[in-house]
């Protein structure tokens, strides 16, 4: 049980027994609080003693009093004599077969605690609050130590894991126990020199999205940047994760927190990740706020592919957006001839004087 909490951080006193409150439940928690006082697991104390002052009844009381004097478990033994000694518990565990067995001194003690009046303020408990660390707690500091710190818990490292020109040291066993892909090259070969290279899929993750990466592997974490979640969201296909977490967080991350400020790093990330999916969003995002993206540092250091992708969709939002133009307008009719430009059956133009006199029905004579 001790080393199911150590990996798990939880145990179940009932696995064997559903009887929460049967003496042998009861024996074999105090057993394990025993252990969990001499391997300085403060969390475990605190959660055997919360469970046994939760149990405690007129069948169990007088066994785990017993036990308690024996393995100097104070704490315990007191909680099990102020239990016997209240007025409502004391008559019937006196009367008890279990009472008439128990131990001289024990009977003694237990006469005399009956005897004195009752404190007016009730003694401090200090197994009322959970105290010690998580497992989650412990492994995050365990994950701190892998830059390298060859004096602490870093010393115990059995594995290097390199992305780009950053190494970080890590545990073979925490590794396998997280993700599948680690577990069949651990199980099938041992990497030259203990040195294993990062990728995902073809991509070398950055070093800081690494970083997250091997947060997430040592206690769940997943704060991250934006940037990062890029760069993982294909790590639990890739890696074989036990779940689709990280996934889900990082595609959730993407969509909630993609802005103006941000958006070029995202277009270069998800053009290195081969994601063309989030590729065309940010393409997209960039289109939309050209006008506040176009003036950040980054865009002067964008690849050239990546420049003719933006000048590309700006081309087409430009020609697809704008409003369609209105049917065109019928040009004006033309005027009518100037009567002295009308044309006679030769079809030469007269002159102007000649022109206006045939147009009223009279006629010039030279």
């Amino acid at each position: 049980m001790v080393l199911n909490y150590i990996y798990t951080d939880r145990i179940d006193p009932t696995e064997k027994d559903e009887n929460p409150a049967s003496p042998a439940t009861v024996l074999l928690v105090m057993e394990v609080l025993r252990l969990a006082l001499r391997l300085n697991i403060p969390r475990l104390r605190c959660l055997c003693a919360r469970f046994l002052k939760a149990n405690l009844c007129y069948s169990n009381v007088l066994p785990a009093l017993h036990a308690a004097h024996h393995a100097q478990l104070h704490c315990i033994k007191e909680y099990c004599l102020r239990f016997v000694v209240k007025d409502y518990n004391f008559t019937p565990i006196v009367m008890s077969a279990e009472f008439e067995n128990m131990e001289r001194g024990l009977m003694v003690e237990l006469i005399r605690r009956r005897q004195q009046p009752p404190p007016k303020h009730p003694p401090h408990d200090p197994d009322v609050e959970i105290q010690g660390t998580t497992l989650e707690q412990d492994m995050a500091v365990l994950a701190s130590s892998l830059g390298g710190d060859v004096t602490g818990v870093g010393a115990l490292s059995d594995v290097t894991l390199c992305v780009g020109g950053a190494r970080r040291a890590a545990h073979r066993s925490v590794l396998a126990a997280r993700a599948t892909y680690f577990e069949a090259m651990f199980r099938s070969f041992s990497p030259p020199d203990n040195i294993v290279n990062i990728q995902i899929c073809d991509t070398v993750p950055s070093e800081e999205a690494f970083d997250s990466l091997l947060r997430y592997i040592y206690y769940g974490d997943t704060n991250m940047p934006t940037e990062d979640s890029l760069y993982l969201f294909q790590a639990p296909i890739y890696y074989g994760f036990t779940n689709n977490r990280l996934q889900v967080f990082c595609a959730h991350n993407l969509q909630s927190n993609v802005s103006a400020e941000n958006v070029l790093a995202i277009f270069e990330a998800a053009d290195r990740m081969r994601a063309p999916d989030i590729k065309q969003y940010a393409l997209e995002m960039i289109v939309h706020n050209f006008a506040q993206v176009a003036r950040q540092e980054a865009m002067r250091h964008l690849a050239q592919p990546l420049l003719v992708d933006i000048v590309t969709s700006l081309a087409d939002e430009a020609r697809y957006e704008s409003p369609l133009p209105l049917a065109p307008r019928a040009l004006p009719p033309p005027p009518p001839p100037t009567p002295w430009l009308m044309k006679t059956g030769g079809g030469r133009p007269r002159d102007a004087p000649r022109a206006a006199a045939a147009a009223h029905g009279l006629s010039l004579t030279s």
